[in-house]
């Protein structure tokens, strides 16, 4: 039997895996390879979708389902293929879409698809960096995809901005249609109803069977269920406070290679 057999670790990408600077540090790449040699399932649970993910993946291997879109899918990096696969209700959202369209013009809203990442705000007003962030994607108008299946909405801009628009989900009456979250302080994300990563989570048990011991990472609000569905739910040195009194280890930070010391000093 090898060191590692029947232990799943679901690492988060940003603020985790990925240093500061969105790279994955040599002292990680070795620990992951070491751990998958010796019998281990490494997958990634990340709000990116399968198509961006893997920008930030070389030198890294996924050998285990992977949970993408913050919850809303279960991917397989192997098979190139969706386990699992959550949809938003489009036409409920479209009048909300509409009046921050209208009243947050510097909020720039990404509606995910399966094959691309639309981006319905203007094109004048996006920022570049985070255009360039969410590679592959391309510009459209609300009205071109509503037609489209909708995976997730990401909503970026200031945080007085986001939180305006979160309050007003009350007022379309869209609460009961759908999850949000921040993934970040200038992320707002919109979610089927009732899905995070946690609830992804116990798909993916249910799918790989009994018998494994689901080790999982985070470091923000949208790791939370998570960390608290996982058997051993672990919180980055840079975790926000809220995440780490809610897991059952701390690790390092990820400019410190945590992956790496969870893989030789926690598993």
């Amino acid at each position: 039997m090898a060191k590692y057999d029947n232990i799943i670790l679901l690492s988060d990408l940003d603020g985790t895996l990925l240093d500061s600077d969105s790279k994955v540090s040599a002292e990680n790449q070795q620990a992951i390879k070491t751990f998958i040699e010796q019998g281990g399932h490494f997958g990634i649970a990340t709000g990116r979708s399968n198509l961006n993910a893997v920008a930030f993946l070389d030198h890294v291997a996924v050998n285990t389902p992977s949970i993408l879109y913050n919850g809303c899918a279960l991917y397989d990096f192997e098979a190139k293929k969706f386990l699992s696969l959550y949809k938003l209700p489009n036409e409920k959202l479209v009048p909300y879409l509409k009046y921050c369209l209208k009243e947050y013009q510097n909020v720039m809203i990404q509606a995910y698809c399966p094959d691309m990442n639309y981006i319905i705000s203007s094109e004048q007003s996006a920022d570049p960096t985070v255009v360039s962030d969410h590679r592959p994607c391309m510009f459209c108008r609300l009205d071109d995809i509503i037609g489209e299946p909708w995976i997730k909405l990401l909503c970026s801009g200031k945080p007085e901005d986001l939180k305006i628009m979160e309050s007003k989900i009350k007022d379309f009456g869209i609460g009961q249609d759908i999850n949000w979250v921040f993934s970040s302080e200038i992320y707002l994300e919109f979610l089927p109803p009732q899905v995070t990563k946690g609830s992804m989570l116990i798909q993916l048990r249910e799918f790989m069977g009994p018998g494994y011991t689901i080790y999982a990472v985070g470091d923000y609000n949208n790791d939370r269920e998570m960390l608290l569905a996982a058997d051993v739910g672990i919180a980055t040195g840079n975790a926000l406070p809220g995440v780490k009194e809610i897991a059952d280890r701390i690790t390092v930070s990820n400019d410190e290679s945590a992956i790496a010391d969870i893989i030789y000093n926690m598993i």
